[in-house]
């Protein structure tokens, strides 16, 4: 059966087994239907990809077997052109000299090339040179060299460049015999190709060469696009490996990524070919604007072409925001000036069910052109493609460019002088196009040919009538009307430039004005006694920040901002009432250590919560007012008291100690470490006066000394540490709170909370080394499994089963109940604080907040606080209130995260400033705030349990004992030596 007799049936059976699944009423039902439908999808995928096939592609492109005649081998210069010419420059051939030799001796400014033209576009993924053997005669080889190419006649010559996008220079021969085979690594897509020798000192050469490689099927000579953007902190969707132009963020007559023949993952996050980078292979666009503008792709061929199908491999990750498409317009053009305004128009029906990247299948209807624009809209807030084949044949017949379409002249509107920065103006072309409606599969639907008939006739009728229009104007009419319209547009842009330099003017002046308000403001208070009738808000130009970027520049929470998801949210249980259906008798909260917050930390009035009518507390109830500054660094003191700062020395959060004071007064003994002892692996963070390193301690036994160390029974050699290091040119008050931390840091002993393992203090720098676990921190861990089926199945994914989760979160109370115990506050109880070792052990740890992967995670206030409100209590966000039950209440949210498998950010749908609004609401109970949403594998009781731990009062949450207990006795029976332990590969960090 053809493929085409195919479409039909299978989109129909691709139709039925998305309704079973969105309708199924049983377990099996539904796994019979997700099966189907993923075996069906599967198949579809390999029936629609025609990219380039690396693996396959090694074949000899002809210098040895001659299929590359003698007159296609030229050169810069030769020594001696009779026996030393380049049409001697066969790999393992001895002909005459034996090689080619350029009449230069090389060094590092001499420019030699030998040149090999090819006939037609190649694919070239290795090259092989050989130095002059010449019978035994010959003592000159290549040590080293680089690569030039062209793809059209008459085009640019690129230099080959690696993908982290720097010049390569290939390393040549050790001697004059042995051929030396290189990988070509993107692979070069070219009909010309230069070798040119290269030495740092001067040097005389010869040189054979081969290539290796296969046909480029597309034809495709170059795409032009705008770059790709970039993702949070950590993932930057760039193409990388693009050699053409690059001006203002767009790319131009060039080849890169899209044709490189690798495939990107479905989890962009990956690294799965250890570049370094994080989605690699993706080209990836946002849009935030909400503005319908597509993302436009030119695709220019070596010839005119008769196209028949276009795949492009793209990402349907939905979770992430990211998808497939919505819809393609497609426009042919043979010049590339103008576009033909019969247009190719897809629709690409929206999935729900299955995440994979997927090869999209458009097809073209024999279209003829040059040139291929694609515009693709967006379904989502991100667009990402690895990779776009074209399957076309070379057209036949005598073709001319496109004239300019006929218009009469008209005076500019303010429609016509807006310009898509993609499209020339004639691409818009409001006419009837084709419409195609594709579905998962790749099926089409298109007009019938009388339609077709029909919409050509009126095309050549308009323009005809523009024709004859056109041609009744005389020469000085039309130059006299141009005249007009010129000066109509300058004065159009003299007004918008006076007007544009009123307005900054006018922002200036205000800046200026509330600045000096604000100053007023500010020295008027700093004579007023704090009360407790006002509010501490800790955040520094509150209003002046959107989306994370404070007025100063600086960009903060990117990966928040850029994958929100309002479907995660909820309203619900943050309120004075208990919504568990298991109740707890919790106990009554005693005083705990409430860190020191500002040295003069302005105030909010909050309007009283007292029991009014409800249009009463419509009109009191006013959220409070975000303008206050944080004017110091760290964090509150409601009751007066002297705790440290949130942020250490090296980055990292600090324990609040209601007695530190009395504390480190108490002597303590830790083992001094010698330097050498101490491998470095990798800089895990940094602060201010500090960093934290990954180390290898090489003499491990040493340090396992009680039974709160590690397994004794593990292998000891090398173990992994984090090294805190204080840098040498840290102030007295540095220096003093890192001593105060040491000492707080070596009084804690439980399983469960890293240990000071030891200090080198003897020499600079001062170094504390604590412990770290062989799978690194808790969020990347649980980022690289996923939940355990319901059905066992074979599966090579790492999975996790639901005891495994309760048995991780009841291992982190159990650690917070030994703080509570001690009357200490974390403070910053999160994934990305929590350490992984072997089965499952879990230590909490307090450098998260130093690492420049979690940067999203605070909200920072330049040179003061760094504060991590989504995990924060609303008393400790607006009253700078730390204890022990705002620990509870980021447990929770701990909990939250370990369920979803740390997916997403808590409270992603909402910005910086929104939480901070939400805990407002949390303060006046008014019932608007918003909570986190039960997790789809979490029991109810289990979200009851989160749900007490954010209740209002501090009084009706649980302590970190029963929470433990309560989780113990959900998991009992649970063994962590029977998860599946060969599954976990996670990286050190």
């Amino acid at each position: 059966m053809k493929n085409s007799e195919l479409d039909g049936p299978r989109r129909t059976l691709y139709g039925l087994l998305h309704f079973d699944l969105k309708y199924c009423t049983s377990d099996a039902k539904c796994l019979k239907s997700l099966g189907l439908l993923v075996i069906l999808h599967t198949i579809s995928l390999f029936h629609s990809a025609h990219g380039l096939d690396l693996g396959n592609c090694i074949s000899p492109l002809g210098m040895h077997s001659y299929e590359i005649p003698d007159k296609a081998i030229t050169a810069s210069s030769s020594y001696d052109k009779a026996s030393v010419g380049p049409e001697n420059a066969r790999i393992r051939h001895e002909k005459k000299g034996g090689a080619w030799c350029p009449r230069r001796q090389i060094e590092e400014n001499i420019y030699e090339y030998l040149q090999i033209d090819l006939g037609k576009l190649k694919v070239i993924t290795k090259v092989e040179t050989q130095g002059r053997f010449g019978n035994g005669q010959g003592k000159e080889f290549v040590t080293q060299y680089v690569l030039e190419y062209q793809r059209e006649d008459d085009g640019s010559w690129f230099r080959f460049r690696s993908r982290n996008n720097s010049e390569e220079r290939f390393k040549g021969n050790i001697n004059v015999y042995l051929a030396e085979v290189r990988d070509v690594d993107p692979p070069i897509i070219a009909k010309r190709i230069r070798f040119i020798p290269y030495s740092e000192s001067p040097r005389t050469v010869c040189m054979r060469v081969e290539m290796y490689g296969c046909n480029w099927n597309d034809s495709l000579v170059s795409y032009s696009m705008p770059q790709g953007n970039k993702r949070g902190v950590e993932v930057d969707f760039y193409d990388y490996t693009y050699d053409g132009g690059r001006e203002n963020d767009y790319l131009s007559n060039g080849l890169g990524q899209l044709t490189d023949g690798a495939l990107g993952e479905t989890n962009f996050r990956l690294d799965p070919k250890k570049t370094g980078i994080k989605g690699y292979e993706w080209v990836g666009w946002k849009d935030d604007t909400l503005s319908k503008i597509p993302i436009s792709i030119i695709f220019k061929f070596d010839s005119v072409r008769n196209f028949s199908q276009v795949d492009i491999h793209t990402n349907n990750h939905f979770t992430r925001d990211v998808r497939v498409f919505r819809s393609a317009e497609i426009f042919y053009s043979i010049g590339g000036k103008y576009y033909l305004p019969h247009t190719t128009k897809i629709n690409y029906e929206r999935d729900d069910t299955i995440e994979d990247a997927r090869f999209v299948p458009l097809r073209l209807q024999n279209k003829i052109g040059r040139y291929v624009k694609i515009d693709l809209y967006f379904q989502a807030r991100w667009i990402m493609i690895s990779e776009v084949s074209f399957n076309s044949t070379e057209a036949v017949g005598n073709f001319s460019e496109e004239e300019p379409p006929p218009t009469t002249p008209q005076p500019p509107t303010t429609t016509t002088m807006k310009k898509n920065a993609h499209f020339d103006s004639f691409d818009r072309i409001n006419s009837n196009s084709q419409s195609e409606k594709l579905d998962g599969d790749g099926d089409t639907e298109t007009l019938s040919a009388q339609e077709e008939d029909e919409e050509g006739a009126k095309t050549k009728l308009e323009e005809g009538a523009s024709k004859k229009s056109n041609n009744s104007n005389d020469a000085p009419t039309l130059e006299q009307e141009k005249k007009e319209y010129d000066d109509e547009y300058i004065s159009i842009i003299i007004g918008a430039l006076a007007a544009l330099i009123f307005l900054l003017l006018c922002v200036i002046l205000i800046f200026f004005c509330r600045h000096k308000h604000r100053k007023n403001n500010n020295n008027r208070r700093g004579h007023k006694p704090v009360t407790t009738s006002h509010v501490a808000i800790n955040l520094n130009d509150l209003r002046a920040s959107t989306n994370g970027k404070l007025s100063n520049g600086n960009m903060y929470n990117s990966i928040a901002t850029e994958e929100a998801d309002s479907d995660h949210d909820g309203v619900g249980c943050c309120n004075g009432s208990s919504r568990g259906s298991e109740k707890f008798a919790w106990s009554e909260p005693r005083d705990y250590a409430v860190p020191d917050i500002t040295k003069s930390a302005l105030v909010v009035n909050l309007p009283p919560r007292v029991a009014t009518a409800p249009k009463q507390l419509a009109l009191m109830d006013k959220p409070p007012n975000y303008d206050a500054l944080y004017a110091a660094a760290d964090i509150v003191n409601v009751h007066g008291g002297s705790v440290t700062n949130m942020q250490g020395v090296s980055g990292n959060n600090v324990y609040a100690v209601p007695n530190a004071e009395l504390l480190c007064s108490i002597d303590y003994t830790v083992m001094e470490l010698r330097r050498e002892d101490l491998r470095f692996v990798e800089v895990l963070g940094e602060g201010q006066f500090g960093e934290v390193h990954l180390c290898e301690a090489l003499h491990g036994d040493d340090l396992l000394v009680d039974e709160f160390m590690l397994n004794r029974n593990l292998p000891r050699a090398p173990l992994l540490v984090a090294v805190k290091m204080l840098r040498p040119n840290a102030d007295d008050r540095a220096r003093a709170d890192f001593h105060k931390e040491i000492k707080i840091m070596s009084q804690l002993k439980d399983l469960n909370i890293v240990r000071v393992l030891g200090v080198c203090t003897r020499e600079e720098p001062l170094c504390m080394v604590v412990e770290y676990m062989k799978y690194g921190d808790l969020n990347q861990f649980l980022l690289d499994h996923e939940a355990e089926p319901p059905v066992a199945q074979a599966s090579s994914s790492k999975t996790l089963s639901y005891g495994c989760l309760i048995y991780i979160a009841s291992q982190i109370a159990s650690g917070m109940k030994y703080l509570e115990s001690l009357n200490m506050v974390h403070r910053d109880l999160a994934t990305r604080n929590c350490l992984v070792g072997h089965h499952f052990l879990i230590k909490i740890s307090d450098f998260g907040m130093s690492r420049s992967l979690y940067s999203s995670d605070y909200y920072r206030i330049e040179g003061r606080a760094v504060l991590p409100i989504r995990w924060m209590a609303w008393e400790s966000i607006l009253l700078g209130k730390f204890t022990t039950k705002s620990d509870v209440w980021s447990f929770a949210v701990t909990l939250w995260e370990i369920l979803t498998f740390a997916r997403e950010q808590p409270f992603l749908a909402l910005t910086d400033e929104e939480v901070i609004e939400n805990a407002g609401h949390c303060y006046r109970d008014d019932n608007l705030q918003t909570v986190l949403s039960m997790p789809g594998n979490c029991p109810k009781e289990i979200y009851d349990l989160m749900c007490e731990c954010w209740n209002r009062q501090e009084s009706v949450r649980p302590t970190f004992r029963e929470i433990h207990m309560f989780l113990q006795r959900k998991n009992m029976g649970y063994n962590p030596a029977e998860e599946k332990l060969a599954q976990i590969t996670v990286p050190i960090c």
